[in-house]
């Protein structure tokens, strides 16, 4: 309200309630004087600030209630009277009052000017004399409006004003702009216009795109320079990649239903290293999601919105030659003609790692508002190796590391999670590394109750639990004894191996360890077989220990040397004996374990390793890769499950020249000429030739059939030139036996006669 007559800012009236009273009255305006503020309470109340409790400014939000000690405007009386003025008063906050202390402003029709009225209809605020009473002292009433169309009386006019510039609500938002937390307030009852808030132009020609590929699968293959072969092969089925680019932003989203992941060294434990688990149910074995914010001109950086990694329910199967020769081709590939690698030098450590923080202070940045890395559950399992020679046993020995074997323990890993990261990717790489570390760390009671040597204590439990569920809820009496069999069967296999291996390296006898390791590798399917001939072979190493021990002893160091290996053959005499007891036992549980073994267990290669050295066996390091050929796969892997084979003897050519029922086989190496058969399961040697004793080879017909006719000298110096024939099924698989078995020949012959340069040249 405003006096006649008087500037815009002196004659300002505005409402007032004395100290120690109720009533309102008029009075000129005070700059920050208590008694003449009001503040809008969350039901459109106006709370009179120098009569109420301080209180914070949240707590007069909308969805707030008022303090029960709160002053607002309200009228004298009870309800208005017709006909006659209300006085405004103040009084406590009442929600059966809101009729008479919710206020608001009505505009005037055509007017700028606005009235100040409750619900009541017709009724507004005004001095109580009308225009004579609009002075300071006056009392302020609730009264008849008059015509609300037209002009508003000047007694009538009332503005709200605010202490200070705005409304007094404010919506506060925090956001990133890239590395930086950017606090956005916002007055909501005037907003900013759409200019004060607009982006810096786009540069003009930027362009928007998007990519959607799908794929049946896709196939990648880890093979290592040297020694030459194939480590990994993995397999990604039903991939969807859908890849889109707008001015401020890039966005990438891969999806894979299934993912495998072989392991291809050919004396491999386990043939698979991952897989996943059917807990995962029609979940994505792989999703990830990626969105790359623009970063500002000029900065080295980059700014990530999210990354979100989420995986199914996976088992891993790790194997200690694996991960040594992976940890080999990491440090360069393992190329015969690589430089040893220096032994770490402790005092140079300290000097290295300031180095290295130095220069990462000019290196790139990268900025992710969210990382999430979610794993499901891991089923994790180890398996050593009983002996590691040469490259990969330094190796062992210069990191340190020791491996314990244990099978299916459940780790149940927390999800990686940060929020506004910014790094170097080498610092994001070390924040990675050491929250999984730490959360491996502690699930170390569920990889201790799985290990080996205490019999796998959890697998027995959950295969006891499986079969009391089934018993209990499908009443499936088999299953129960399914697998409880399996359970012990499965912790008997593991005690027995351990303890047999274990005494192994108590002999020490390297000869008779790596027997023990053929007659296991060659037991698939036979276990029973590979027991007894371990059986057979303890019961033969303990009645020829002490003879051989003290031979072999007296032979390379003399007197001392027989008086060690007297020692070491009586214990022989002792375990020898005892560990094939254990090996018959192990083997034993072992096939009454395959026996009882559930369906969904880990499953097999989706092909056979990839042959890295080529088909000419020649030098691997220099020779490009060859590419995959399923029947050179084959005939490798059938080279190596021959049992009575030369531990360096490396793989030619294969390929079957009688078919079906005969399955005959030709299998050249670089050493022999064998024609093998497997009609009855495992492979059979129906013919083996030295290439050194073949003359020569040629294909002939007789009789209405294909024949490779070989001329094999004798053994001895007298005998007579042999010559036995191969029926083929065809011309030209005859001559492709006779070509090869000649160029193998001619490769043995070459290798032969080849001086190697010496190791200490």
């Amino acid at each position: 309200m405003q006096e006649g007559g008087a500037g815009e800012d002196d004659g300002v009236l505005v409402l007032e309630v004395p100290l120690g009273s109720t009533r309102v009255q008029l009075a000129r305006r005070r700059y920050g004087d208590r008694s003449q503020l009001w503040r809008r309470g969350p039901g459109a109340q106006l709370l009179h600030e120098g009569s109420s409790p301080p209180q914070p400014t949240d707590a007069l939000s909308d969805d707030c209630t008022l303090s029960p000690h709160a002053m607002v405007l309200d009228i004298e009386e009870a309800a208005p009277r017709p006909g006659r003025a209300a006085a405004l008063v103040l009084r406590r906050a009442d929600p059966r009052r809101a009729s008479t202390q919710a206020w608001r402003l009505v505009p005037a029709e055509r007017a700028p000017a606005q009235r100040m009225a409750c619900a009541h209809a017709n009724l507004c605020v005004q001095p109580e004399h009308g225009l004579v009473g609009l002075q300071p002292g006056a009392r302020v009433v609730l009264g008849l409006a008059g015509a609300w169309r037209g002009a508003v009386p000047p007694e009538q006019a009332v503005q709200w004003r605010t202490l200070r510039p705005g409304s007094g609500r404010l919506a506060v938002a925090l956001s990133a702009d890239g590395p930086t937390r950017c606090v956005r307030i916002r007055d909501r009852a005037d907003p900013e216009p759409p200019e004060a808030e607009e982006q810096p132009a786009e540069a003009e020609g930027a362009r928007e795109w998007g990519l959607a590929v799908s794929l049946a699968g896709v196939s990648l293959s880890l093979v290592a320079r040297w020694p030459p072969a194939e480590l990994l092969f993995a397999q990604f089925t039903r991939l969807r990649l859908t890849a889109a680019r707008g001015p401020r932003s890039a966005h990438l989203a891969l999806s894979v239903d299934s993912m495998q992941w072989d392991n291809q060294l050919t004396s491999a434990p386990s043939p698979v290293l991952l897989y996943c688990l059917e807990e995962g149910g029609a979940l994505p074995a792989l999703h990830v999601s990626l969105e790359l914010a623009r970063a500002p001109p000029h900065y080295n950086a980059l700014y990530f919105s999210h990354l979100v990694v989420a995986l199914r329910p996976v088992a891993v199967r790790l194997d200690e030659r694996l991960v040594l020769l992976l940890w080999a081709w990491v440090e360069g590939g393992g190329a015969p003609d690589a430089a040893e690698p220096e032994e770490p030098d402790e005092a140079e450590y300290e000097t290295r790692r300031v180095l290295h923080e130095l220069t990462a202070l000019h290196a790139a940045r990268y900025y992710f508002a969210l990382i999430k890395i979610i794993p499901s559950q891991v089923r994790l399992s180890m398996f050593t190796a009983g002996k590691l020679e040469g490259e990969l046993g330094a190796l062992k020995r210069r990191l340190g590391l020791t491996f314990i074997r244990f099978e299916d323990a459940a780790v149940e890993l927390e999800p990686f999670v940060r929020a506004h990261a910014f790094d170097t990717a080498a610092g994001l790489a070390r924040q990675l590394l050491r929250h999984f570390k730490d959360e491996l760390k502690w699930q170390a009671a569920k990889i201790l109750g799985s290990v080996d040597f205490l019999g796998n204590p959890l697998g027995f439990v959950a295969d006891v639990s499986e079969g009391v569920s089934g018993l209990l809820l499908e009443g499936n009496v088999g299953a129960l004894l399914k697998n409880v069999t399996h359970g012990i069967s499965n912790s008997a296999a593991k005690v027995t191996e351990t303890l047999g291996d274990g005494l192994e390296r108590v002999v020490g006898d390297e000869a008779h360890e790596e027997t023990r390791r053929r007659i296991r590798s060659a037991a698939a399917g036979a276990h029973l077989a590979a027991g007894f001939r371990g059986l057979g072979l303890g019961i033969l190493g303990g009645m020829t220990s002490l003879v051989k021990h003290s031979y072999e002893g007296a032979a390379a160091e003399g007197m001392a040397g027989f008086l060690a290996g007297v020692g070491k053959g009586l214990v022989g005499t002792v375990t020898k004996p005892v560990i094939g007891v254990l090996d018959l036992a192990a083997e034993t549980a072992a096939a009454l374990r395959e026996t009882s073994r559930r369906s969904g267990g880990a499953p097999q290669r989706l092909r056979a390793p990839r042959l890295a050295a080529g088909g000419a066996g020649g030098a691997a390091g220099a020779a490009p890769l060859p590419r995959y050929c399923p029947a050179l796969a084959e005939g490798a892997a059938l080279l190596l499950a021959l049992p009575a084979r030369e531990p360096d003897e490396r793989f030619v050519a294969y390929r079957t020249v009688r078919d079906t029922p005969h399955d005959i086989r030709a299998l050249l190496s670089d050493a022999y000429l064998r024609i093998v058969t497997c009609k009855h399961g495992p492979p059979q040697v129906v013919m083996e030739t030295q290439l050194g004793n073949l003359v020569s080879c040629a294909a002939l017909p007789a009789g209405g059939a294909w024949f490779v006719e070989l001329g094999v000298r004798g053994a001895g110096a007298g005998e007579a030139l042999r010559r036995p024939r191969v029926q083929c099924d065809s011309a030209e698989l005859a001559a492709w036996l006779a070509r090869h078995a000649a160029a193998a020949r001619q490769l043995h012959h070459d290798r032969r006669h080849t001086l190697l340069p010496h190791a200490d040249l």
